[in-house]
């Protein structure tokens, strides 16, 4: 089971480079030998009982999804919106063509 470091690979690459250049002759021992995290950690001083897990990214809460219902019914309200003017701009044209036809009968 790995433990997680708050080091990032960049520094934890940093922090090698560091131990190689130490002043203790034990720490740049250590960093030439292919290291663990565990073991770089407590070259370093942070031992891994007081390391601290990564932030993850939030998850949803669980529960009523209240933007999803907003958007559903503005959704819905677009479109009758929508419908409501095609109904209107349909019933506008049928009346004009039934007043032009019954012009054209009287001619």
């Amino acid at each position: 089971m790995k433990q997680d470091l708050p080091l990032s690979p960049r520094a934890l690459n940093m922090a090698r480079h560091h131990a190689e250049h130490a002043p203790t002759p034990e720490i740049r021992e250590a960093a030439s030998r292919l290291l663990t995290d565990h073991e770089l950690a407590i070259a370093m001083g942070r031992p891994l009982h007081r390391a601290v897990p990564r932030p993850v990214m939030a998850k949803p809460r669980p529960g009523p999804n209240l933007t999803g219902f907003l958007f559903g019914m503005l959704v819905l309200f677009a479109g009758l919106f929508v419908a409501t003017v095609l109904w209107a701009h349909a019933t506008d044209v049928a009346a004009t063509m039934r007043a032009q036809a019954a012009a054209m009968r009287g001619m």
